[in-house]
């Protein structure tokens, strides 16, 4: 009887996340990581079909910084009515908190009784590893068929790279040939606060890493003009390297770092600033603004993509032409539909309909191979055999990432090095 008493006090949540099935009484983990687990090495037809199981006729729910994820969820239930069942529904909501609200609203729905959004398609590596990840609030899915780069893109798991890139008005007489000229003396480019969207503070801080200090510091020495203010900036900095762990060539970095936050002109949104750059009546005006945003650009007497350049397309553009960060999909910890949310990471990173709302643009680009090969967005700006917006005309995922002169040398969002200076960079940044 006693070792009667013992296995009743077994909890109910053991019981529920552990089944048996088979006829060996095989032991499943119907927990949300042990559904990953499963997922993992399913093939597609099978997870759909168990996700379609899980869904249909339910409401599913998530949250994402990006807009374009109210599109993702309707073109996978169009794919399985096509393909498994024409009666296949279920019901999407999704919603973009801003200002960084994100992490809170996930964290409230995954330690609250009331367990609503099932995913997310989240920014900002930092954050994301210190807040959701080492708390195990985010858990990682792998799709079999995804044929990315597990060390780059596979933890967490990225649905795609966005670039920011400096674009000016070419319709003034400023030059803008170095990413010096976006600090220069009196000059204000427009900018989101990296308070405002914290993966334009963890470009500053990826700037220090050596690498690309390096190229910081070459820029410098290339700059043909008048340096003496940012002599003045690189006295103002003068021994942080040292206090911060830093390599020397990050002096260079601080510099401009320093310069850059003292001047840029603070915009809402990213939105505000193409439309601002595209004027006929903004000669001379520069930003730092993520490339897709000139895909809308009303054509008019004032406003139209022909008055913008991007600066690193350029010949002889010296220094880094921006920086990319990237989205990532995760599943939460208290998923109500874990198959679901597995099946639509998987049509999302796998299948060109499922990266086509971001892939239809230029400017982002699929962590995997085989869908980014899909989507050539190089000749945009070419109407009728003639290049009339060369603005458009994206160079592609591995003429920005490239770290070498005549490509865009972005600045590429690391996680594990963001998180490493953040403590001591964010207080220093925040103090300008």
């Amino acid at each position: 009887m006693k070792h009667v008493s013992k296995l009743m006090m077994l909890s109910a949540a053991t019981l529920m996340a552990l089944s048996l099935v088979g006829c060996g009484g095989t032991a499943v983990d119907n927990s949300v990581a042990g559904i990953i687990k499963q997922a993992e090495v399913m093939d597609k037809e099978a997870l759909y079909k168990k996700a379609m199981e899980e869904i249909n006729g339910k409401t599913f729910t998530v949250v994402a910084n990006s807009s374009r994820m109210k599109d993702s969820a309707p073109a996978w239930a169009k794919f399985c009515q096509t393909n498994y069942d024409a009666n296949f529904n279920f019901t999407f909501v999704t919603s973009q908190p801003k200002n960084n609200r994100i992490f809170t609203q996930l964290k409230a729905d995954v330690t609250g009784s009331n367990h609503v959004l099932s995913m997310t398609l989240i920014q900002d590596g930092n954050q994301i590893k210190n807040k959701m990840i080492d708390t195990g609030y985010l858990l990682n899915y792998i799709p079999k068929e995804w044929d990315g780069n597990k060390a780059n893109d596979g933890e967490p798991l990225a649905l795609q790279s966005l670039n920011k890139v400096f674009v000016y008005n070419n319709l003034g007489t400023k030059k803008f040939n170095n990413c010096w000229d976006f600090v220069s003396e009196g000059f204000h480019t427009q900018f989101m606060a990296p308070n405002s969207e914290p993966v334009g503070k963890n470009f500053l801080y990826m700037l220090t890493r050596d690498d690309y200090a390096k190229v910081v510091k070459d820029a410098y020495l290339a700059y043909t003009g008048d340096k003496t203010y940012f002599e003045t900036a690189l006295k103002a900095v003068d021994g942080l390297e040292s206090e911060f762990g830093l390599s020397a060539d990050a002096k260079y970095s601080l510099a401009w770092i320093y310069l850059w936050q003292k001047s840029f002109l603070e915009v809402e949104d990213d939105g505000p600033i193409s439309s601002n750059l595209v004027k006929k009546s903004s000669p001379d005006a520069a930003g730092l603004l993520v490339y897709s945003k000139f895909r809308s650009t009303e054509e008019t007497a004032e406003t139209s993509n022909k008055n913008v350049t991007v600066a690193a397309y350029q010949n002889g553009y010296q220094g880094f032409g921006g920086y990319m960060y990237k989205h990532y999909l995760q599943l939460t910890k208290t998923s109500p539909y874990p198959w679901t949310s597995c099946a639509l990471i998987n049509f999302m990173t796998t299948e060109k309909d499922g990266f086509a709302p971001w892939g239809k643009d230029m400017g982002g680009y699929s962590s995997s191979p085989a869908v980014q090969m899909k989507f050539d967005h190089s000749k945009d700006g070419v109407i009728d055999g003639v290049d009339t917006y060369p603005v458009k005309n994206d160079k592609g995922y591995d003429w920005w990432t490239g770290n070498e002169a005549g490509k865009g040398r972005l600045i590429l969002e690391d996680s594990v090095y963001a998180a490493k200076v953040s403590a001591d960079l964010g207080d220093w940044i925040d103090s300008l």
